[in-house]
């Protein structure tokens, strides 16, 4: 049994409770499996309400035929209709008069009302275990050709992952429907919750149904306040059918399904007197017992404005804390101007700020400010926030430094010097960083208020970061961190998580970085905080690109770039690099070009470094091959402004345009800065890359190789998957690679195609050090230079392709010169053959090599008595093959099924026939001949027998038939392939099968197999 199982149906007794839709059915079978157990059709179900317990004894007598006595057996009982308290009891009273292996559950849409005792004789299931997550929501929409995550999350937020409800939502939105029109009446969304939820409860339900759906959140003691007499019982069953959610931590707040309660306001409406003396009623409640934005809202709906006054005076920083921007907005907005003071107007700027809002934001301290030369802390900092969010660094500080810090300590002065600390680190100014964020700390500890510290210790990290010292950076975070969540601060709490994703990113802890951002970009959507939810989405996206989840990454990024021209913000250039580096990793040069072009356009004219110097390292990459003088020009502009983290990625990008322009002496230098600029800031990735630079600059294959494996080992450590296969295929490129190397080099391709992006080649790393050749033996004999096949004219003499051929078929092994001349000329005199292979030998080489750029020996080492093939140099196919199928073969045994199941379809993609067949009767390739035949035949047929594990019949039967092929007479083979197709029910195709098998045996004067022997002896 399963572990979902194990928890889910371990009782003797389950109920599992659910309004209509949310998947009951459907669930309780996948929780079975295939598991023993009997489901009771409709009647049986139907008749438990008016029988007595002696039904299910019946019932479980009759399913007992069906079922085992000796293992765990279930009774389904489905649809179960209402049962009152009394004829529950029964029937748990019956359970004792079962067979003692058999469980029961009971399926149902209606929370029966359970007593003490009743509760624990069962284990219930509902809601909380059938509703979709949002990865399962948008999984569903990418069946029905909806692949925007936004859309997936506003479903999953609309309908709290209630199943039915999500798949008529993806219908809706599949069809064009305007998402507005989703629950108008008439829409089978609509219509499902009428008929099958709505309609089977009782009118007093529905009354309370009409106050919930406009109170959020609702409470046993709103309900008693409004007079609903059986309220808190009423709410129990409806959180338990899934109608309500939990909405407080203390599990006695309720909240409607949000498309539920769309229907219910228009099914049981209320006109605007009664909601007018629904809000009046239970505002003062809401105030009371600290539900602020709740109680805010109420004021605003009653009319209230002097209570909503009070409210936002009295508590506006804990409303903007928990995430009440839009709530402060309008009751702002709905407070006549004399109501709205200047401290007022200081809030309602700071929620449109939050709101990502900044012209009003910036209209509100506008007024506030009025000429003046100085501000007080409070409008300071909150004024030049907003420029600073907008991507204005140096705006920003011009209104910081107008502020003037307040006489007694305040948090105002703590949070105006730590906001000025992070404007002057944007700008990549060190000195003045660090005094801002030192004094920010001084502020705070004066206050003592956790908020303060915690922007405080969120202006020391930056600072600590900046300067490249990681371990003050973490331990700032993590006291920053501690303090907002003690303050219960979500803006800040927010902005530190994705802060801290952003310092992981940078020292190669990817994994950590998305478990840090995932938090922070839920709190950004549920607050409505806009800037902090694009920051927190594209330190996301950096950590899906480093993992190689190239599609995630672009969602990401293409997310944030919206939010962020929507508030005119300049911090647009960060996603937009973000997008230009994926658009480069996959060779679309054009369109990295312009991604890079438009983050410059909004960084460079506000001086935000930042971002500013990965733009120009970007550019000057891609501009490189093209314009090398322009690009070295941005490379040295990004060196000169760099300042920080980025150091390494101006110093990289400066060694690439280097050695693309051929002056390999600076790029060795530059790897070198480059590699002390990442050590600083324990950036792992960097330090990979600028290996990688050192071991392109270098002159020397073996210092190139020893470079690459380090970074390779360096990426693959930090789960960075696409650079390191990238390094995988460079080094199986170099002169004198392994076999395994190539191996693992064509599995590396296989997986860069995946997300789309190309293999690296070595001329883009210098020049290249030896010609590229490739023998292929597998089938018809070709040879290719420099990916160019070598015509019979070039050769000038048959005897040196032969003896190419001979030389192949040992593999690298030597072959003495006495056998060679044997093989060649036989019978002839032996000085003469001696001069004729030293001629065959010579026309060999010069094939090989026409532009003699490597050594002699470099493709045939030739000892004095002896020659052989130096496969460590040249791509010889039988070789990759037998080193593929091995590798394939092993990692099956360890049970490795997809990397052996990808490393031998390479392997028999690769064997395009048997070895020299255009050469079938040579003698001295028959041996390799047959081996490489053998290791064919156990390539497919353990290629076979994984698909045949995977369940996919129709690849089973194209390796068996390939196998077949290649030997018609291996009776093992026939059984298998006979047998596969029988258990597909393909049995005609089977008897045919049969008949070939009779063929074959006849052919070679053995008797056949009956057919249930021949399947059946193989396994």
């Amino acid at each position: 049994m399963s572990a979902t199982a194990d928890h889910v149906l371990s009782r003797r007794c389950t109920l599992v409770v659910a309004a209509a839709g949310y998947g009951k059915t459907f669930a309780v079978r996948g929780w079975l499996g295939d598991r023993p157990a009997h489901w009771c059709d409709a009647a049986d179900v139907a008749a438990l309400a008016t029988a007595g317990p002696e039904r299910l004894v019946s019932l479980s007598a009759r399913s007992a035929l069906d079922l085992p006595v000796d293992e765990p057996s279930w009774l389904v009982l489905d649809d179960v209709p209402r049962l009152p308290r009394r004829r529950l009891q029964a029937l748990l009273d019956s359970l004792e008069h079962l067979p003692p292996q058999l469980r029961v559950v009971l399926v149902t849409r209606h929370p029966p009302t359970l007593s003490r005792r009743q509760s624990g004789l069962l284990a219930e299931h509902g809601p909380s275990d059938l509703r979709l997550s949002l990865d399962q929501v948008a999984s569903l929409l990418a069946d029905h050709g909806l692949t925007d995550p936004t859309l997936a999350a506003r479903i999953h937020a609309a309908t709290s992952g209630w199943p039915a409800l999500v798949t008529l939502a993806a219908r809706t939105a599949a069809a064009g429907t305007d998402w507005d029109d989703l629950t108008e009446s008439g829409t089978p969304l609509e219509s499902l919750l009428v008929r099958d939820v709505l309609a089977e409860l009782a009118p007093e339900v529905h009354r309370l149904l009409r106050d919930a759906a406009h109170l959020d959140p609702f409470h046993p003691d709103l309900a008693r306040v409004l007079g609903h007499r059986h309220g808190a019982h009423w709410l129990d069953q409806l959180t338990r059918a899934g109608i309500l959610l939990p909405a407080t931590t203390d599990g006695h707040g309720y909240r409607m399904v949000p498309v539920v309660a769309s229907v219910a306001r228009r099914r049981f409406p209320l006109n605007a007197a009664g909601r007018q003396r629904l809000h009046a009623g239970v505002a003062p409640w809401y105030a009371e017992h600290g539900f602020l934005i709740a109680a805010l809202r109420s004021y605003q709906e009653s009319g209230g404005t002097e209570a909503a006054a009070r409210i936002l005076a009295d508590h506006g920083a804990a409303l903007l804390a928990a995430g009440g921007a839009e709530a402060v907005v309008d009751a702002f907005q709905s407070l006549p101007e004399h109501v709205r003071s200047d401290d007022l107007r200081l809030l309602y700027g700071e929620a449109q700020q939050m709101r990502g809002d900044f012209e009003p934001a910036l209209a509100a301290y506008a007024v506030l400010a009025d000429r003046k030369e100085s501000l007080a802390a409070g409008l300071a900092w909150r004024y030049g926030l907003v420029h600073y969010l907008r991507g204005e660094p140096h705006s920003a500080l011009e209104v910081f430094q107008r502020g003037v810090l307040d006489r007694h300590p305040s948090t105002d002065n703590a949070r105006l010097l730590a906001w000025t600390a992070a404007a002057q680190w944007t700008s990549g100014n060190a000195a003045a960083c660090q005094d801002n964020a030192e004094r920010a700390l001084a502020a705070a500890t004066a206050i003592g208020g956790d908020a303060a510290l915690a922007a405080a210790h969120t202006a020391l990290a930056l600072d600590a970061k900046l300067r490249g010292d990681r371990p003050a950076a973490d331990e700032h975070h993590e006291k920053a961190l501690h303090a907002a969540e003690a303050a219960r601060d979500t803006v800040q709490v927010t902005r530190i998580r994705a802060n801290r994703a952003s310092a992981l990113v940078g020292e190669g802890r990817y994994l950590e970085a998305l478990a840090e951002v995932r938090p922070a970009v839920e709190l950004a959507q549920t607050n409505g905080y806009a800037a902090m939810l694009a920051l927190a989405l594209c330190n996301e996206g950096s950590a899906h690109f480093h993992l190689g989840q190239l599609a995630e990454a672009t969602a990401c990024y293409e997310r944030a770039v919206p939010l962020l021209q929507r508030m005119g913000s300049r911090k647009v250039a960060y996603p937009l690099v973000g997008i230009g580096d994926i658009h480069a990793l996959r060779g679309r040069t054009n369109l990295a070009r312009a991604a890079y072009e438009e983050a410059l356009r909004a960084s460079e004219p506000v001086n935000d470094l930042q971002i500013q110097v990965p733009a120009l390292a970007g550019l000057a990459r891609v501009l490189a091959i093209e314009d090398g003088v322009a690009a070295f020009a941005l490379a040295q502009r990004a060196v000169e402004l760099e300042r920080g983290p980025d150091s390494a990625t101006a110093r990289l990008a400066l060694g690439w345009v280097a050695l693309e322009i051929g002056d390999r002496t600076r790029a060795a230098e530059v790897a070198l800065t480059a590699s002390a600029a990442a050590r600083r800031h324990r950036d792992r990735a960097a330090l990979a890359e600028a290996l990688e630079l050192r071991g392109a600059a270098a002159t020397d294959t073996d210092d190139t190789r020893r470079a690459w494996r380090e970074a390779a080992a360096t990426l693959r450590d930090i789960t960075s998957v696409v650079a390191a296969d990238r390094l995988t295929v460079l080094l199986s490129r170099l002169p004198g690679a392994d076999p395994q190397e190539r191996v693992d080099a064509r599995l590396a391709t296989e997986r860069l195609a995946c997300v789309g992006v190309p293999p690296p080649t070595l001329s883009r790393q210098g020049p290249r050090r030896a010609a590229q050749v490739t023998v292929r033996t597998l089938g018809r004999f070709e040879v290719y230079v420099d990916g160019t096949q070598v015509v019979a004219a070039a050769w000038q003499s048959r005897k040196a392709r032969d003896l190419l051929r001979i030389l192949a078929t040992r593999r690298g092994r030597a072959v003495p010169r006495e056998q060679l001349g044997e093989m060649l000329w036989p019978a002839q005199d032996p000085a003469r053959v001696s001069h004729r292979l030293s001629v065959a030998l010579s026309t060999l080489r010069s094939v090989l090599d026409p532009q003699r750029r490597s050594p002699t020996d470099h493709f045939v080492i030739a000892a004095h008595p002896s020659l052989a093939l130096d496969v460590g140099h040249l791509e010889l196919d039988v070789e990759e093959f037998l080193t593929e199928s091995t590798h394939g073969l092993r990692l099956a045994e360890q049970g490795e099924t997809e990397d052996a199941r990808a490393a031998l379809l390479l392997a028999e993609q690769r064997y395009r026939g048997d070895f020299l067949e255009d050469e079938p009767y040579d003698d001295w390739s028959r041996p390799t001949r047959e081996e490489a035949r053998r290791v064919y035949l156990r390539v497919v047929r353990k290629l076979a027998a994984l698909a045949c594990g995977a369940g996919d019949i129709d690849e089973t039967v194209r390796h068996l038939g390939r196998a077949l092929e290649l030997e018609p007479h291996d009776e093992g083979v026939h059984g298998d392939f006979i047998r596969t197709l029988a258990a597909a029910g393909r049995h005609g195709e089977a008897a045919q099968a049969y008949r070939r098998y009779g063929e074959a045996m006849s052919a070679i004067g053995v008797p056949a197999r009956a057919r249930g022997k021949l399947c059946g002896a193989q396994g």
